[in-house]
């Protein structure tokens, strides 16, 4: 019996520590990613546990667009992104592809170079770098006496005039009425156009927001400067549109938008 026990003791010291002595220390949780038009930020938490034990050294992160292949225990077989170990609690990806779905994974590194497994909270976290753009567009009125520029194509950011979106293929066209600025889908203006569905998620910062909480569901929706709205178009692509201005005395309206050229896939 006393051979058995110190067999399994023996079995449980392999599984933590590394082959040179040092410990295996577990991953982090991932809590954020952030994108742009060709890079992934990661952020994930500090955690004082990891980072004052002994044996702890740094972080690898870990880009597969196979999220299967990152659900292993050993982190000896992935191949880091990462040239030199990260010693901060956020890293930035450059260089991906905005026609890629990527998982994003985070491991320690302990004195012996050996990596961790991964967290079993948050294994990784899903993202796409998207196209950006910033445009300034007029706003019709209500009297529809103003028409020219005032409706936008969000996959390249061209602007056209409200009688063009059937043929141009328009997603979104801008109204104010009573002094009230709306984002309003083109299948309100008239037949032959597509279909746009708004929510707008109040105030917020335009590189932080990155997922769809709220599906929208409005064909017309009233905005202001600061507001974050997201659309989905009638292809089923999500959008995070940002309020730079309103000029309603000169009928203008600037705005940064993100275009998630993946369709389907809620993240920007």
């Amino acid at each position: 019996m006393r051979r058995m026990r110190f067999t399994f003791i023996l079995f449980a010291l392999a599984v933590l520590i590394g082959c040179d002595g040092a410990l295996l220390i577990q991953a982090p949780e991932l809590k954020a990613v952030a994108m742009g038009s060709a890079y992934i930020k990661a952020f994930w938490e500090k955690n004082s546990i990891i980072e004052s034990n002994t044996d702890f050294v740094g972080y690898n992160i870990y880009v597969y667009t196979d999220s299967s292949a990152l659900l292993v225990e050993e982190g000896e077989t992935l191949n880091k992104f990462n040239s030199l170990i990260i010693r901060d609690t956020t890293y930035q990806m450059n260089g991906l592809s905005q026609d890629s779905i990527y998982h994003i994974q985070v491991r320690t590194v302990n004195i012996d170079n050996m990596v961790g497994g991964y967290d079993s909270v948050t294994p990784f976290l899903k993202a796409s770098p998207r196209p950006e753009f910033n445009v300034t567009m007029r706003i019709a009125d209500s009297a529809q006496t103003v028409n020219d520029s005032c409706a936008v194509r969000f996959s390249d950011g061209m602007i056209t005039a409200d009688s063009a979106m059937a043929s141009e293929g328009g997603d979104m066209r801008l109204v104010a009425s009573n002094d009230t600025l709306s984002f309003q889908s083109p299948s309100i203006y008239g037949p032959g156009t597509r279909t746009t569905y708004f929510v707008n998620m109040g105030p917020g910062d335009f590189d932080t927001y990155s997922g769809v909480t709220n599906e929208p569901n409005f064909l017309s929706l009233a905005v202001d400067t600061g507001d974050i709205v997201v659309a989905k178009t009638e292809d089923g692509n999500y959008v995070k549109i940002y309020v730079e201005a309103i000029d309603l005395q000169n009928n203008t309206a600037t705005i940064r938008y993100a275009y998630q050229n993946i369709a389907g896939f809620p993240y920007f």
